[in-house]
């Protein structure tokens, strides 16, 4: 029976290395037994490969004529979709400071437009709108960066155990 995988894992691409490299050619190299080497392809046996192993078998993975270092990119590619979900907010907010920035540049330039004698009606009135639109856009920054001080202040919020 086949066991259910998560898609992007070392255990799954170790299991393609170990194909493509031949599992004894990776015992020589890393000094592991061939049952060793098996477990680490299984997510539910508690043996993980190490660091040391897996630039080893990287590096023979690349010496037998093949492109890349599976390993290792599989290993960037979690720690990425972790980056993703565990700094989710920080880039959301990053995103509500370049809008807030963009905005508040455009309504300074425009403001300054407005400031010059001779200004007409059409450049007040586009330094106007574009003051509204950073206003606009001040909102959620303000709101975002409210929520972060209250959290930096109170800690993090621990729920507690389901039961």
């Amino acid at each position: 029976m086949t066991k259910p995988r998560d898609a992007v894992t070392i255990e799954n691409t170790l299991y393609r290395v170990l194909g493509e490299i031949t599992i004894e050619r990776a015992a020589e190299i890393t000094g592991r037994s061939l049952s060793y080497l098996r477990s680490l392809t299984d997510p539910a046996k508690r043996e993980r490969l190490t660091i040391e192993d897996s630039r080893t078998l990287d590096l023979e993975y690349r010496a037998q004529g093949n492109v890349g270092y599976p390993l290792l990119d599989t290993q960037i590619r979690m720690i990425e979709a972790e980056e993703n979900n565990r700094f989710a907010e920080e880039h959301a907010f990053g995103q509500l400071a370049c809008d807030y920035v963009k905005e508040s540049g455009e309504a300074s330039a425009a403001l300054v437009a407005a400031m010059l004698p001779g200004a007409s009606v059409q450049i007040l009135e586009a330094a106007l709108r574009e003051l509204e639109h950073a206003d606009i856009a001040s909102a959620p920054t303000i709101a975002n960066l409210q929520a972060r001080i209250k959290r930096a202040r109170d800690g993090p919020v621990h729920h507690p155990p389901d039961g």
